[in-house]
């Protein structure tokens, strides 16, 4: 009896693999290469109560400290093209997120998601596997996403026409400010400023003391001219008596 069972789930087993065939793994193997994940930063324009207006576009909001609007960015990570030949498992340790998508559950393959806030930054991952009977929920692939969080250093004087990394609104990579000597950048953005100033006078005072040497040149040359021309002219008083 044991025997009997044994050798039915090796058949079974064997009959569930061979159903697998090459045709079957490229099918499922093509679909997995077509999903596509990544994520886009979209404005929002908000009121002072932090509501959305969709209807009002970011271009037409005038900024300013009275305003009745404002801005806000926000990250969505867009899943496109998950086909009826695999599913896909969404997730996210940070917000908890561990959902299964079929194409059953979704609009034309695709779903998007929001991510909470760019105070920090995050991983996404997605991990797709067949849903074809006869492969088994194999593990086709995987696809990583990280989100950006926003950097307030980019809003500090030293950052003013800097395009160092540290400098950047939003980055993907962690910065530690305690290894950055941002007063010595900004003392050294200072010199520079004062050698660019010095270089600037040093050329002025230049440029005016040649000036100032060609006006003389011309003066004594010009007065030179009048001398002699007036001593030629008594010469020939002279000669004519």
């Amino acid at each position: 009896m044991y025997v009997f069972i044994v050798l039915s789930l090796i058949f079974s087993l064997d009959k569930v693999n061979a159903e697998c065939d090459n045709k079957s793994q490229l099918e499922i193997n093509a679909a997995s290469s077509n999903v596509t994940m990544n994520y886009t930063l979209e404005t929002s324009v908000v009121d002072t109560y932090g509501n959305i207006h969709p209807e009002i576009a970011p271009e037409d909001v005038e900024l300013s400290e009275l305003g009745e609007y404002g801005l806000i960015d926000k990250a969505i990570i867009n899943v496109n093209n998950v086909s009826d030949k695999v599913y896909v498992v969404f997730y996210n340790n940070d917000d908890g997120i561990n959902k299964e998508y079929h194409f059953q559950d979704l609009k034309n393959g695709s779903f998007t998601y929001e991510v909470p806030d760019l105070s920090t930054i995050r991983n996404y991952t997605l991990t797709i596997y067949s849903d074809v009977s006869e492969c088994g929920n194999q593990e086709l692939r995987t696809i990583n996403v990280t989100t950006p969080m926003y950097n307030s250093l980019a809003d500090q004087t030293v950052c003013n026409n800097n395009d160092s990394y540290y400098c950047q609104r939003y980055i993907t990579t962690p910065i530690n400010e305690d290894e950055l000597d941002l007063n010595n950048n900004v003392n050294n953005d200072d010199k520079n400023n004062d050698l660019e100033l010095n270089e600037n006078n040093s050329q002025s005072f230049v440029l005016f003391t040649v000036g100032i040497i060609i006006v003389i040149i011309i003066i004594v040359a010009i007065t030179i001219l009048i001398v002699k021309k007036k001593q030629r002219n008594d010469d020939i008083k002279q000669i004519r008596g």
